[in-house]
């Protein structure tokens, strides 16, 4: 048995969203992801100023669809220098080369990429 420190790695998934508009997520995880312990949003590409605090929402579903471990509401932040220190923390199990599929829902009508911040636990090789 391995006593060595978790291998831990952040995982971008970025996401264009027109105004008003929904994003389908689908993105296949590296085969080596044990566990998604955090989650962290960045806003970007956008003009202007967005008129209100809750800007979109996202949902998340893992383990071919079997779990779903995130429903937030995204609200408008400074631009964060660590995703670290806004980080959601999740517990969930992850199955060996599967997908995290959801969506992200804009609920302003100014177009902009969220950038979704998995905190993974790698498997020792």
């Amino acid at each position: 048995m391995c006593h060595c420190k978790p291998i831990k790695k952040w995982i971008v998934i970025p996401i264009w969203s027109a105004p008003s508009g929904v994003s389908n997520i689908e993105w296949k995880l590296p085969a080596n992801v044990e566990k998604v312990i955090g989650v962290a949003f960045t806003i970007t590409d956008f003009n202007g100023v967005f008129p209100v605090s809750k800007i979109g929402e996202i949902s998340l579903l893992a383990n071919e669809r079997l779990s779903h471990p995130l429903n937030f509401d995204v609200y408008n932040k400074p631009k964060l220098r660590r995703v670290d220190k806004e980080e959601l923390e999740l517990s969930e199990p992850i199955r060996s080369g599967t997908r995290v599929e959801g969506y992200y829902r804009n609920c302003t009508d100014i177009e902009h990429q969220v950038n979704l911040y998995l905190h993974c636990i790698l498997k020792h090789e």
